[in-house]
């Protein structure tokens, strides 16, 4: 099984650092010309992703956070933006040779096919779910070997997780990564079942799941304590690179402006401890 990275810590201050340093662009949305090339007019931009709520919400009635972040930086009267619903291992496929514009929630040298802003969309802080009448507590990575651990396929959490869950010439914990379009509730849910005994994942995410689906007060959360950077990713073609350079500029325009921005308001900082 091949494994990718994923999502990962929105640099507040490297954001408001390069504003700073940068000319003013003003209020108004960035001019689609850039050194790599002209963003695609007269057809729809297509995003991809699993179901990672509030990030990305198929089941909700807020479409998330990087769904509205796309729209808000990308969408225009002739260039509409559609997302559409995945495993993450093959949005990332797709993505990869072209089929789709890029992928909602990467983490930076995931692929060497897809090319990441400077500027990151948002972070991720995982944490694990055990049952509530688990003892266990996460004290470091070498307590991971013990455990039979649900995650989705195609994710990865940083190195300092990573090394542990994917060690090389060693033994490392049991993984049972999952492949399908909402593979946190359906981990959570082998996780009552006691089909695994913990559940990686973004602790946004395992939150929104487990209010949503009634899975408290039968599971708990655990902060890994680790926190990595979360990006929209594109294919390494021409319009991807602008694609990428547009948003940078974009993100630009919006650290310059003071307060908190309406998707905050609506979401809270996504860049905060859950």
């Amino acid at each position: 099984m091949t494994t990718r990275p994923r999502r990962g810590a929105f640099g507040r201050l490297a954001v408001l650092l390069m504003a700073l340093a940068a000319p003013v662009l003003g209020r108004d949305t960035p001019s689609t010309d850039t050194a790599a090339g002209t963003l695609p007019e007269g057809r729809s931009l297509v995003f991809a992703s699993d179901e990672w709520c509030p990030y990305v919400c198929f089941e909700s009635t807020r479409p998330g956070y990087l769904v509205e972040l796309a729209r808000e930086v990308f969408e225009s009267p002739a260039r509409p933006v559609e997302i559409r619903r995945m495993s993450w291992a093959r949005a990332v496929r797709e993505a990869e040779t072209g089929r789709i514009d890029g992928v909602l929630g990467a983490v930076r040298g995931e692929s060497a096919a897809l090319v990441y802003p400077t500027l990151a969309a948002a972070s991720d802080r995982p944490a694990f779910a055990v049952r509530a009448d688990d003892p266990w507590t996460f004290t470091g990575v070498e307590v991971l070997a013990e455990r039979r651990i649900g995650l989705a396929d195609g994710y990865r959490f940083g190195p300092t997780l990573d090394g542990a869950l994917f060690p090389r010439g060693r033994d490392g914990p049991t993984l049972e990564p999952l492949s399908n379009d909402r593979p946190t509730w359906t981990n959570l849910r082998k996780l009552v079942d006691q089909r695994v005994d913990t559940v990686l994942d973004n602790g946004h995410v395992l939150r929104h799941e487990i209010d949503r689906g009634g899975f408290f007060p039968a599971v708990r959360l655990i902060d890994a304590g680790v926190e990595n950077p979360i990006f929209i990713a594109f294919p390494d073609t021409p319009t991807g690179r602008a694609l990428a350079e547009h948003f940078d500029r974009a993100m630009l325009v919006r650290a310059e402006r003071s307060g908190k921005n309406a998707l905050e308001q609506t979401y809270g900082p996504m860049d905060a401890t859950p």
